[in-house]
């Protein structure tokens, strides 16, 4: 009989939240499994990585580079939310063709939306309708941390009433790590009572696998830059400017991140906007779409004409002016500053398969089916 496996995709639990933490279920199954500090891809968000580690790949294999892309056609931003855009099969696909049935429990309709398409039992917070609205008590609000308590309850009630389900993914919400910092109060109980949700899902399931990781970290973030804006005065007109991280949910970062796709007006502008971009304070690198495709596995076509990375401090987004300092405690991520993720391993079977010189989250599921 195949061993069920439960993959915990922790949004935003940067090594630092696992360090600094407690979490006393979660290290004793570290102890008697694994841990290490693992890598996220380039760019660190939601969307670039959670396919990922659903797919088990790279993002260049997978298609999916951004949370936030621009339609030439419009002339505007649109979001990636459909799974018209993945190039290659889901582990809930391959499970599927396996004889696997699986389950798919997200805060974000997205999330559904991009991987749902082949699981036996999709849940969306964001989105909770019909029987399993019936089924499950009303989710709590999306901008809290109790939705992700209320996610591993769904877990727990599913792993102890449908056996025939056999691999469950779990993708939480990084709204309490956008709040708060590893070592307040108000962190140390959300992944306290994460701790306890996990320690009863493997109650639930004593003969499953527990495979932890997450998509990204988060760090503070002191000003928001306008890139647009930046090159526009400076005699060096772009047509577009995307942040990647941007999505719907404006509340976790204002719809600014750590990265941006520059699209340029002429072709030609490359060498003269990457080396303009370059000397703007707070950004630490820009590449070509070739360069940056190259170097982090990404699909270069998604990519815009130049990616700018901004240093551990910044954000880039779209503002009234160049420049504007953010709240004291505004916290974000995007950048190559927030790449520090856990990998922890727990009653797998034949674990070499699986952690065999993992290093990406998305390497400790590559092999799961």
């Amino acid at each position: 009989m195949r061993q069920r496996v439960v993959v915990g995709m922790l949004d935003g639990f940067g090594w630092d939240y696992w360090e600094r933490s407690e979490m006393p279920n979660l290290r004793r199954l570290a102890a008697a499994g694994s841990v290490s500090p693992g890598k996220a891809v380039f760019p660190t968000l939601t969307n670039v990585n959670n396919v990922s580690i659903a797919c088990g790949c790279w993002p260049d294999r997978h298609g999916v580079a951004t949370n936030c892309y621009f339609c030439p056609e419009s002339g505007t931003a649109k979001f990636l939310e459909d799974s018209s855009f993945l190039r290659c099969p889901t582990l809930f696909s391959r499970a599927s063709a396996a004889g696997v049935k699986s389950a798919l429990l997200t805060c974000k309709g997205k999330t559904l939306g991009i991987l749902g398409p082949d699981v036996e039992l999709g849940l969306a917070a964001e989105t909770l309708s019909g029987n399993l609205l019936a089924r499950f008590r009303p989710p709590p609000p999306m901008y809290s941390a109790d939705i992700n308590y209320w996610l591993w309850d769904c877990a727990v009630d599913i792993l102890r009433h449908r056996p025939d389900i056999g691999f469950v993914y779990v993708h939480t919400t990084d709204y309490p790590m956008h709040r708060w910092a590893p070592d307040a109060p108000e962190s140390l109980e959300h992944l306290r009572r994460l701790d306890e949700a996990i320690g009863e899902t493997v109650d639930a399931a004593p003969d499953a696998a527990l495979l932890i990781t997450a998509d990204h970290g988060m760090n503070p973030k002191a000003k928001c830059i306008d890139l647009a804006r930046f090159c526009s005065a400076r005699g060096k007109p772009i047509r577009f400017a995307v942040s990647p991280v941007a999505d719907r949910l404006l509340a976790h970062h204002g719809g600014h991140g750590g990265v941006s796709y520059i699209y340029l007006e002429r072709p030609g502008d490359a060498d003269a906007v990457g080396a303009l971009l370059r000397s703007v304070p707070g950004v630490e690198a820009a590449w070509t779409s070739a360069e940056a495709a190259a170097r982090f596995h990404l699909p270069a076509e998604c990519l815009g004409d130049l990616v700018a990375a901004a240093d551990k401090n910044t954000v880039f987004g779209t503002l009234d002016g160049e420049e504007q300092a953010l709240a004291g405690d505004y916290r974000n991520h995007g950048s190559l500053h927030e790449v520090d993720i856990p990998l922890i391993a727990y009653n797998l079977r034949r674990p070499e398969r699986i952690l065999e010189k993992a290093l990406y989250n998305f390497e400790l599921t590559s092999r799961l089916f």
